[in-house]
């Protein structure tokens, strides 16, 4: 089974308003190869917003002649045949890539996913935030950031170093050796990726019970009632 990182820029607030994404492809322990495309937004979503391309610097001409996002589709598709995808803050990419299949009336895949953001918190603890670029420094990987192919790379990478941070080949093992439930993409929908909360450890009795006397001592009435 292949392991496919995604990761979209989108041109302004409306998420589905994609206009660049990057995919890397792990198969047996490795980056297998890389695809990345620029994207013309759909029609209704072209403006882009500047504060977004102070992110990810790219601008309308950039994609003036680029392929709509149901013409990449036909080559992203294959790619998530008997896959699994991958992707940091995949609430984000999730979210990105039902929005730009509504609006072309595509039908959604039935693809299972996983968040390498959340994947990190139970890996790496005490980091000051979990963001890519801070998760890919701790890893050792340096890289354009923002850039949609670059951010996909970055994320296979954070992959690659938590399986073996974890001694473990296979996102299956990785996900029930830290109790996280992959999330599904689906014809009707989707379910998110989510951990499991652990266990609260209860505090240890400050009173030991011992034999004959009772753990909670009876408490005597106040004296004024005694009197009555």
């Amino acid at each position: 089974m292949k392991l496919l990182c995604i990761d979209f820029e989108t041109a302004n607030r409306f998420i589905g308003s994609i206009c660049a994404a990057g995919v890397a492809v792990i198969e047996q322990g490795r980056i297998s190869q890389t695809r990345y495309w620029l994207v013309k937004p759909h029609a209704d979503y072209n403006v882009f917003d500047p504060f977004n391309i102070m992110i990810h610097g790219i601008q309308p001409r950039d994609v003036q002649n680029a392929p709509e996002f149901n013409a990449i589709y036909d080559e992203l598709k294959p790619l998530l045949s008997d896959s699994i995808l991958v992707a940091h803050n995949a609430a984000f990419d999730i979210s990105a890539l039902r929005h730009v299949l509504d609006l072309y009336d595509i039908e959604y895949p039935s693809v299972d996913y996983l968040c390498t953001y959340k994947l990190s918190k139970r890996i790496w603890s005490g980091l000051e935030n979990y963001k890519l670029d801070t998760v890919s420094r701790i890893v050792g990987h340096q890289f354009n950031h923002h850039h949609a192919l670059e951010d996909a790379l970055a994320c296979g990478k954070v992959l690659l170093a938590a399986f073996a941070a974890k001694g473990v080949t296979d996102i299956n093992e990785i996900t029930s050796l830290i109790g996280m439930k992959m999330g599904s993409l689906y014809s009707r929908g989707y379910s998110p990726c989510s951990v499991r909360k652990p266990k609260k450890t209860l505090p240890k009795k400050t009173l030991q019970a011992k034999e004959g006397i009772p753990l909670f001592l009876p408490v005597s009435p106040p004296s004024r009632f005694l009197s009555q």
